[in-house]
């Protein structure tokens, strides 16, 4: 009787690591497509939480006859106060916790002339005032612990580093002390006046500072920090779309920033845009023709 060994068959090194080869080139092809598809998912998102924004806001707009104010401020100086977002809060299925914070008739910061200590419901992390890209944590370690918002209010076109009450009573934008802005007031068309913007918060102690929700912390010194809730959109190199200044309307989505016009539709804004259209859609009268953009 002829017997017959038995044959297992099995990879030799060399076909092993042609199929490791294989699996790192598939994988370096693949990885790309996945992190677009992320970025893409990401920027929806965005765009979701500045559309349900832009709702909130012509809700206010119908019950109060115009858009709420960056925030409050008296000509007998500073104080801590809500900003646009909290004021959005009921428009927001968040009436629970805008009835927690006593907004009516409490102060932002408990009556302290600086807002630097967080309660609990001022740290509340409220998923549509952050967007998914934003790569910092979930409070803005750069004021004050407070819950983050990755979305600033449109202050106007003229930046005002040294200011005044009288000034900033006056801006030209959507958003400002005191304001109260309606699509009527809007003379250059709602659809050409931006309202709200991406300002991105980086981790770490440089770069961007990103934004709070719950409102204007107040003065320390001779600095107002309005850059808690709103600031200022323009042709300067520090105030363009990504532009250096700590301040700047900015995110991490390639080539540009995503906003809320007026009308409530909401657009992302090409970084490289024309420096006189930026500033002529940042101010809501200047009268000035925008056109495509």
């Amino acid at each position: 009787m002829n017997g017959r060994r038995s044959q297992h068959a099995a990879f030799t090194l060399v076909e092993l690591l042609v199929v490791i080869a294989i699996i790192g080139i598939l994988v370096a092809l693949l990885l790309p497509a996945v992190q677009a598809a992320r970025g893409s998912a990401r920027a929806a998102q965005c765009k979701s939480n500045l559309r349900q924004i832009g709702i909130a806001l012509h809700h206010y707009h119908d019950v109060h006859g115009g858009f709420p104010p960056a925030f409050l401020g008296e000509a007998s100086g500073w104080l801590p106060s809500w900003s646009w977002t909290t004021f959005l809060l009921p428009h927001l299925e968040q009436q629970g916790l805008y009835d927690e914070l006593q907004v009516m008739s409490a102060q932002f910061g408990g009556g302290a002339p600086f807002a630097t200590t967080p309660s609990g419901p001022t740290q509340s992390v409220l998923s549509v005032f952050v967007c998914p890209a934003d790569t910092a944590g979930d409070l803005n370690h750069r004021k004050s612990e407070h819950a983050k918002s990755s979305y600033h209010g449109v202050l106007g076109n003229e930046t005002q580093l040294s200011t005044s009450h009288p000034v900033l009573i006056r801006q030209n934008g959507t958003f400002f002390v005191n304001s109260r802005v309606s699509v009527e007031q809007m003379t250059d068309g709602s659809s050409q006046t931006l309202a709200v913007g991406e300002c991105r918060l980086d981790p770490g102690e440089d770069g961007k500072r990103g934004a709070i929700w719950a409102g204007m912390r107040g003065p320390t010194g001779d600095t107002l920090w309005l850059s808690d809730t709103a600031w200022w959109l323009n042709d300067e190199p520090d105030w363009r779309i990504n532009g250096p200044g700590e301040q700047a309307f900015s995110s991490h989505h390639p080539g540009g920033v995503h906003f809320v016009l007026g009308d409530g539709s909401v657009r992302l804004i090409s970084e490289t845009i024309d420096g006189a259209t930026l500033e002529h859609l940042a101010a809501r009268n200047d009268g000035e023709p925008v056109g495509e953009f």
